[in-house]
């Protein structure tokens, strides 16, 4: 059995003593045995098996992914459940974020608790009574009654945990890794115990015994996959089933150090769930009925799209459209495995496939949307401009704009060089423009003095627009298509990128152009329908026969 290690300062908490009737009726919450005793993952696992049996890998296996609006309430907990039982894949990995909200609830404990706001001790009642009612909604017998004992007990220890946290004022990152990533384990847990009531064989997994990561900076983590297998092996054999409810979010460092896999987390989980188990496809399920050619809420026209290839939701998430993280496609490419994209509220949705891009898939649309697939955009950035002539023709310009930029942090989000290295602009968020453009007038300080760099320029409110699309490649035209939609449209562009995999192709506008311009590109890929108004004065002959020619239209174009 693999341990975690917990924060050394608290390798001793509380252990709860209290009875069945009293965990059924809320009272004795507080009431704890005096003694303390060594707490470890090990008391709030499920029974191990003494046999050892291999991990089947392979396409027998299908991941599920629900995020938290979907597990949000006892009764989509329990649609949840009737998903995964339908599905009729030999062996299923779920993998569960918190209840809807419930992060936020732990984020918000640590905060109080390092303000030193006593206020952390109702807030954590809060945080009890929300799981506590819904267990009692959707457990009941043994199943109930030893959910809300280990809910108390992790209950206790977090106390124990915030109170030390208020003394100190101060939260590692790995006391908040440890606090916040409770959520998924009491989800994972009830969601299990809920399958195991229907007579399903199912387990559910605290990932942090098999996710092992590298942090390699504050907001990014790399997954050890040869340790992560070996993990999961020694983890299967303990607990062999066909069923497995594993939390997202979480991991361990190689020291066996609780953390998370910070922004969409579960996303990621899951994907390397899927790529661990080598699973047949990851099913993602979310509140929308797939990924939109554009933001449905700017564009009223946007359509769901029935594939992706990987590159493309690589690139429209990257350019904020509403896919997937980045990094949650890299680990399911490696073994081809897709990922489909569905509506937990809407099961008659086929959802979006994203895969491996074929030659004989099925376009979304007319001709010229099977070439730009989608459009993306990113507001409140800034445009940093650095021009000179004496920037031409001398080596490590570039290294020196960008390492300024480093330096302070600032993400560079689209960069665009003229070929006569006269000037070099890039987009960077507009929160981070004030320090990079006072990094660079301090980088540049004698080059500016002595004529060679002419200016540093800012230039604020801007946004980017993307056009996405793998069969942009080689095609001619594509370019012209989209700059005349929105020369038509009046829009005036600032910079322009594209990379020489041709999958994009990369604006900046001005921010109050942004959705005119959207409207306008997608309007001319997607021959979105335009209505007008027409009244005929009198109908004669010719009056007539149009107004019957029209009726005789109407089943052909609604």
């Amino acid at each position: 059995m693999t341990h975690l290690s917990t924060p050394a300062a608290f390798s001793v908490l509380q252990r709860p003593q209290i009875c069945r009737k009293s965990l059924l009726s809320g009272k004795g919450r507080h009431d704890t045995a005096n003694g303390l005793v060594k707490a470890s993952v090990t008391e709030i696992l499920p029974q191990v098996s003494d046999e050892t049996t291999q991990l089947p890998r392979g396409d027998t296996w299908s991941v599920h992914k629900f995020g938290g609006t979907c597990v949000g309430t006892p009764q989509r907990i329990k649609n949840v459940a009737d998903i995964v039982l339908m599905d009729n894949s030999e062996r299923k990995v779920v993998v569960v974020s918190a209840m809807s909200k419930v992060t936020d609830m732990m984020y918000d404990l640590i905060e109080k608790a390092q303000s030193r706001n006593e206020a952390y001790v109702t807030a954590l009642e809060g945080v009890l009574e929300k799981h506590r009612s819904t267990a009692l909604e959707i457990l009941d017998g043994d199943e109930l009654a030893g959910f809300l004992l280990r809910l108390h007990h992790d209950i206790n220890n977090l106390k124990a945990m915030l109170r030390a946290i208020y003394i100190a004022g101060h939260a590692t990152e790995s006391f908040t890794d440890f606090v916040v990533g409770h959520g998924e384990l009491w989800s994972a847990q009830m969601l299990s115990a809920v399958i195991r009531k229907n007579g399903t064989d199912c387990n559910w997994m605290d990932a942090r015994e098999v996710l092992i990561v590298n942090p390699i900076s504050s907001n990014q983590v790399d997954p050890d996959f040869q340790k992560s297998e070996k993990r999961l092996d020694k983890w299967f054999s303990q607990r062999p089933c066909k069923t497995i409810v594993a939390t997202g979010f979480i991991a361990s460092t190689p020291e066996n150090i609780p953390t998370t896999l910070k922004r969409d987390g579960s996303d990621f989980s899951a994907a390397i769930m899927g790529a661990l188990f080598r699973a047949r496809q990851v099913t993602i399920w979310t509140d929308v009925d797939g990924v939109f050619s554009a933001d449905p809420r700017k564009v009223s026209d946007a359509v769901i799209l029935k594939t992706l290839s990987y590159q493309e939701a690589w690139e429209m998430s990257y350019f904020g459209a509403n896919v997937l993280h980045p990094r949650t496609i890299i680990p399911v490419m490696q073994y081809d495995i897709p990922i489909l994209i569905r509506n937990v509220f809407n099961l008659s949705a086929p959802g979006t496939l994203i895969c491996r891009s074929t030659d004989d898939e099925n376009d979304d649309g007319p001709s010229s949307s099977s070439l730009v697939k989608g459009f993306a955009t990113i507001d409140n950035l800034a445009l940093v401009n650095v021009e000179g002539t004496g920037m031409v023709g001398v080596p490590g310009t570039a290294s020196t704009i960008f390492g300024a930029v480093k330096d302070v942090g600032a993400n560079v989000i689209m960069i665009s060089q003229a070929s006569s290295e006269h000037s070099v602009c890039f987009a960077v968020p507009e929160k981070e423009v004030k320090a990079v453009a006072d990094a660079l007038a301090s980088r540049f300080s004698q080059a500016i003095a002595a004529g060679r760099i002419s200016k540093v320029d800012v230039i604020p409110n801007c946004s980017i627009l993307a056009a996405v699309g793998q069969k942009m490649a080689s095609t001619p035209g594509v370019s012209a298509t989209l700059f005349n939609a929105l020369a038509k449209a009046n829009i005036n562009i600032r910079a322009i990128a594209q990379g020489c995999s041709e999958y994009n192709i990369t604006v900046v506008l001005k921010r109050e152009d942004c959705i005119r311009a959207l409207k306008a590109v997608h309007s001319r890929f997607y021959l979105s329908r335009t209505a007008i108004a027409m009244g005929i004065i009198g109908p004669g002959l010719i009056g007539a026969t149009l107004l019957d020619q029209l009726r005789d239209q109407v089943h052909y174009v609604c």
